[in-house]
């Protein structure tokens, strides 16, 4: 916000004349002084500490009022009021106490043990699926989100540092400073896929995105006119979902489950293998169990935000 300072030459003419005749080697001097204040959070986290903060919001006061005379018929007057808007706060997640065990769980572990890990997982909406104790693909999915967040190696198998992850869990911060309420981050670089719903994490799901490698395609999708060669890429930028198509879509490349398109024949869609690294044509694959309901969490118009990702390019172009 920028003040304009009041006029410096306050005062009625009659006022100016008496100073001008008093003393004509009289001079005003106008300083203006600005200062900033930037605050800064910090966030501690621990297994077995319980870490309480508090949200802090900016506000915006008006200019101080200042009086000058004028002619007896002026009014004194005050700047206008000014506003600020500030976004809400990003809500972390309270540490939890979780159950200790030996080893690492996986598929056949003890079922209440994974089950409560599980209601850890669901109330951080990486959705490993039913909590049901049962260590399977949804739930693999889920702690290899975790895992990608943290850099840990990425195994889909519950060991001493996932649970601690767990126990003191916070929410990185967003890649989208002041991003709308409502969006997509999708992080090429730890291939993570989070949805954002009024400010707040809504779902927070491995992905795997453009490979990198070359591949060729005959284009358009029926009675095609050109071959085409492109890199494996998915470009960052701002984008917007565009649409949607129900079950199965079949593309040039294969089948897409429930795709929800953003960027032309890029989609978000659910797919039967979701590898721990990027694979895919260009396309942010989601585990299967996801894409069942994910077109309920996100709508046509909603924003994505890509980071990390590489510019597309052709490589060849021609007729058939």
């Amino acid at each position: 916000m920028t003040t304009i300072p009041p006029d410096p030459s306050s005062g009625s003419r009659r006022d100016r004349r008496v100073r001008r005749a008093a003393s004509s080697s009289g001079r005003t001097k106008i300083a203006g002084i600005a200062c900033a204040a930037v605050l800064g959070a910090g966030v501690a986290v621990g297994i077995g500490v319980a870490a309480g903060g508090v949200d802090s919001q900016d506000t915006a006061n008006a200019a101080p009022v200042r009086q000058v005379t004028r002619e007896p018929t002026s009014t004194p007057s005050a700047p206008p009021p000014t506003t600020t808007t500030t976004l809400p706060t990003l809500h972390q997640p309270s540490p939890w106490t979780l159950p200790g065990f030996s080893g690492a769980l996986g598929p056949g572990s003890d079922p209440a043990i994974v089950r409560a890990y599980q209601h850890r997982l669901v109330d951080l909406h990486f959705d490993p699926g039913a909590e049901d104790g049962n260590y399977g693909a949804a739930t693999q999915y889920a702690v290899q989100t975790v895992q990608k967040i943290y850099g840990f190696p990425i195994t889909g198998r519950l060991g001493a540092q996932e649970a601690f992850a767990l126990a003191a869990f916070q929410y990185p911060a967003p890649l989208q400073v002041n991003g709308e309420g409502n969006r997509t981050e999708i992080d090429v670089t730890k291939q993570v896929l989070t949805v954002y719903e009024n400010y707040q994490p809504r779902l927070v799901t491995t992905t795997s995105t453009g490979s990198g490698q070359h591949y060729c395609y005959n284009s358009p999708r029926v009675n095609p006119t050109r071959h085409i060669c492109e890199v494996a890429t998915t470009p960052s930028g701002r984008f917007a979902y565009t649409r949607w198509v129900k079950g199965w879509d079949k593309s040039p490349l294969g089948q897409l489950y429930q795709p929800y398109y953003f960027n032309g024949g890029i989609a978000v869609h659910g797919y039967p293998e979701v590898p721990t690294s990027a694979a895919s044509h260009g396309c942010a694959r989601i585990p299967m169990h996801i894409a069942e309901y994910y077109p309920m969490l996100v709508h046509v118009g909603d924003p994505v935000y890509v980071f990390g990702g590489q510019a597309a390019h052709i490589l060849s172009s021609t007729a058939i």
